[in-house]
């Protein structure tokens, strides 16, 4: 298997951000759009075609942008504990489409 440089960087980057966010320390999400974060937008959607049960996850939570008031994701989708934490804490709106 094979993996680039750049995808190593943000594995890294992105185990930080939550490692650093579980200790209560809030960093602006600037860093992780640099290594394929997700851009900042009202409203975004989740694609989960490749899963067979789409999980929403802290992780996933915490590559959201900081702006981002609503997250869009399929209906069947099962939220970790731990994102559904973060998710009150950002005050995040999650809608299942």
């Amino acid at each position: 298997m094979n993996i680039s440089l750049e995808e190593i960087i943000s594995m890294v980057v992105k185990e930080v951000i939550a490692e650093l966010s579980k200790k209560g320390i809030h960093i602006e999400n600037e860093i992780s759009h640099a290594f394929g974060g997700i851009k900042a937008e009202d409203i975004i959607k989740m694609d989960f075609k490749e899963y067979k049960t789409p999980l929403l996850t802290e992780a996933h939570i915490l590559e959201v942008d900081l702006n981002i008031k609503e997250i869009e994701v399929p209906k069947k989708t099962i939220i970790t504990p731990s994102a559904q934490d973060l998710i009150r804490k950002r005050k995040i709106i999650i809608t299942k489409k």
